[in-house]
């Protein structure tokens, strides 16, 4: 028996995609603790899966059999935790690695590297954030892909502030666009210019990752606001403005109002994320945009970065650990 246990991501911007540019996409972000996934992974006969996102988890499976050159006669996946999918935090991306990860090492073949293991579960094709992340934890920044490349480079990866704080607020009744719908939107959306991936990144390597290494909170959250504009116009014939929903819009304003700099939506949304510099204030900020908005608890949450990645771990982990 395997157990996982893998952070999700937060996705601050996409750099490039033009057919003038050598290199697609590439991108910035963070690994958060909560939420995140949890899953345990069994030998069996045949595959088989429980709880939330099974059949997502069972189809991981699938394809890593299908494609990784030993025999896998079967696997039992039980999700014991999962975010809902299709809200920008790369739930498919983390689930599927944690499933490649747990079978090939139940099947003793444990040395993918990301490259590999994302190809086996069919993941990584644009953003490469979730996918080193998973094994690095931290702030992320990765360079974008040429087409012979099956994953894109990892550039930065650096620790991530511990005493900083992230509030995430995460609409229940808004979802971002994901498969199908994701797809055509790329097809159809105009390519971003020259000049905004050259902003964008000037932003990240001259103001965003500095600030960070010299932990500038100010700096750090004025660079990303910055970032989360010029990324999030760039997607504006796709979702509809710089943020997918006007709920969306009107809850940034509402957080840049009360003096916090770094505010943006994660990848599609509709996760929007507000860095702060400690525990207190994030309870604070949360507690007040829960009331301006009548969110539920579960809409508004407090967490921090993650800065080591998944654990894997053989047989059952102590009591209390998965919970």
């Amino acid at each position: 028996m395997i157990e996982v246990r893998t952070p999700c991501r937060l996705h601050f911007g996409l750099l490039a995609y033009s057919s003038g540019q050598s290199r697609q996409y590439g991108g910035v972000g963070v690994m958060i603790k909560r939420p995140d996934i949890a899953l345990r992974v069994t030998s069996a006969d045949t595959f088989t899966s429980e709880g939330p996102l099974a059949d997502r988890a069972a189809e991981y499976a699938r394809r890593f059999a299908a494609r990784c050159g030993r025999p896998v006669a079967g696997a039992h996946i039980r999700v014991l935790r999962a975010p809902r999918p299709h809200t920008g935090l790369g739930t498919g991306t983390q689930l599927g690695i944690a499933v490649a990860k747990a079978l090939s090492q139940m099947i003793g073949c444990d040395n993918g590297g990301p490259a590999k293991l994302a190809g086996l579960v069919g993941r990584g094709h644009r953003s490469a954030i979730g996918t080193h992340g998973f094994f690095t934890g931290g702030f992320i920044v990765e360079g974008g892909k040429v087409e012979s490349e099956n994953l894109s480079p990892l550039v930065v990866q650096q620790a991530f502030p511990s005493n900083w704080r992230i509030v995430l607020v995460c609409p229940n009744h808004l979802a971002g666009l994901a498969g199908d719908r994701e797809i055509k939107a790329f097809a159809s959306m105009s390519s971003i210019s020259d000049e905004a991936t050259s902003r964008m990144c000037r932003l990240v390597l001259l103001a965003l990752t500095p600030a960070l290494l010299e932990q500038d909170l100010e700096g750090f959250g004025q660079a990303l606001y910055e970032l989360q504009q010029v990324a999030g116009s760039c997607f504006k014939q796709a979702q509809g403005g710089v943020y997918a929903d006007r709920l969306l819009e009107q809850v940034v304003h509402f957080i840049r109002g009360h003096g916090v700099y770094g505010v943006g939506q994660s990848s599609w949304g509709p996760s929007l994320y507000a860095v702060v510099g400690d525990e207190d204030h994030a309870t604070e900020l949360a507690g007040r945009i829960q009331k301006k908005f009548q969110f539920s608890p579960g809409e508004v949450m407090v967490t921090s970065a993650d800065n080591r990645g998944a654990t894997v771990q053989p047989g059952a982990m102590p009591a209390g650990s998965l919970s």
